[in-house]
């Protein structure tokens, strides 16, 4: 039996910390959305932010053993809509409601754990009041049916790891014939095109913050481009940015922030974000200068990335939410999570539901899906 409290506070959250991290470490997955640091700082950022559209309560809700351990943490969140006056919509879902910023959202735990996790929950949920919908992510399969809800596939997500080998020739060697192939293409139209690269990789608070800024506008460029697969440009606002600049100063500080550059004649032209977990690598969204496209420069930017992961210890790689070429080339293991909502008997539970719908354009529309960062590029599409 587990034992189920709520966290209401910052003050209390940020008490919680220690043991949050401590939990984080005994995960098999550790990714940035699972971490009381991106949490308290999104808190700060976009959680605390009151509008005449909505506004949220904080509903951490921790789960114990019966010897008092920290076993699994949701991070969620009441939000009303509208902010102020009587509210229509009343629905708890996990932080990270934001445009595109955040990946991998749900509960942070074990994941031979996240079923019975997703079953404590779904009792709690039902059992309190004070809410009408309940928006899950990141659940284990078959939850759906377990708590009762409406499957939504704009709430289902994939995330795709590699498991890192004795050394990068092995990993290399066990790749599809097909996806050497592609590698030793990119690095050669390259050297053919007489264009030199320099790899680097930022770790300090000072290269961070420069290299952020060269990401902006780097991330900024691909997402204009309309000849390639479209990519939001998440990072166009002032908040979003504002939470990056925090969240990776912060990471800085700690030893645990990575940016992944190739320079050319000294200009950064094309860049990933990635977050130390111990072993662990996280690689977040990318950019690089459409001028490279043709080389395929984000291709040669993974490998050398991959290379410097087995050449400095790292033992998994996590390529982010979704699935794309750039990411199955590398036969990386899918972890599916399921994604529904729940919604409470009754009359307003039935019209908080009908308004969600109508509000997102359809059950299956939720406009703060998390969007893996893809990073096909034009050479890619044509068939290099």
């Amino acid at each position: 039996m587990l034992e189920i409290d709520t966290i209401e506070s910052l003050d209390a959250l940020q008490a919680l910390a220690p043991e949050w991290s401590a939990l984080l470490a005994r995960t098999s997955l550790r990714t940035p959305s699972k971490s009381p640091l991106w949490q308290l700082t999104w808190w700060r950022h976009f959680g605390a932010r009151r509008s005449l559209a909505c506004r949220h309560e904080m509903q951490v809700v921790t789960l114990r053993g019966a010897d008092g351990a920290l076993h699994a943490v949701a991070p969620m969140m009441l939000t009303r809509r509208p902010g102020y006056g009587p509210a229509l919509v009343r629905e708890l879902q996990f932080f990270g409601a934001d445009p595109y910023v955040t990946q991998l959202r749900g509960p942070v735990c074990a994941r031979e754990h996240l079923s019975d996790v997703g079953v404590a929950l779904a009792t709690f949920f039902r059992s309190r009041k004070g809410h009408d919908l309940v928006q899950w992510r990141g659940m284990a399969p078959g939850a759906c049916a377990t708590a009762q809800g409406e499957r939504q596939p704009a709430l289902e997500d994939i995330d795709s790891c590699l498991i890192m080998r004795e050394s990068w020739d092995a990993f290399h060697g066990a790749l599809p014939k097909k996806t050497r192939k592609h590698l030793r293409k990119s690095r050669n139209d390259l050297n053919a095109a007489g264009v030199e690269i320099e790899f680097r990789v930022a770790t300090t608070p000072e290269e961070t913050a420069q290299g952020l800024a060269a990401f902006y506008d780097l991330h900024s460029r691909r997402a204009a481009l309309t000849d390639v697969a479209r990519h939001p440009d998440v990072f166009a606002g002032e908040a979003e940015r504002a939470f990056l600049n925090d969240y990776c100063a912060q990471m800085a500080g700690a030893g645990d922030m990575r940016i992944f550059q190739i320079r050319v004649a000294g200009q950064i032209v094309a860049a990933r974000l990635g977050f130390a977990f111990g072993d662990q690598l996280y690689l977040y969204f990318s950019g690089y200068d459409p001028d490279f496209g043709p080389y395929s420069i984000m291709t040669t930017l993974m490998a050398e990335t991959l290379q410097w992961a087995h050449e400095n210890g790292v033992a998994l790689v996590n390529l982010s939410s979704g699935v794309d070429r750039s990411k199955t080339r590398f036969r990386p293991e899918m972890i599916a999570a399921e994604g529904f909502y729940s919604v409470r008997a009754g009359w307003r539970g039935r019209l908080a539901f009908a308004a969600m719908r109508k509000l997102r354009g359809g059950a299956a529309a939720a406009p703060e899906r998390d969007e893996g960062p893809e990073e096909a590029e034009a050479g890619e599409l044509a068939g290099a």
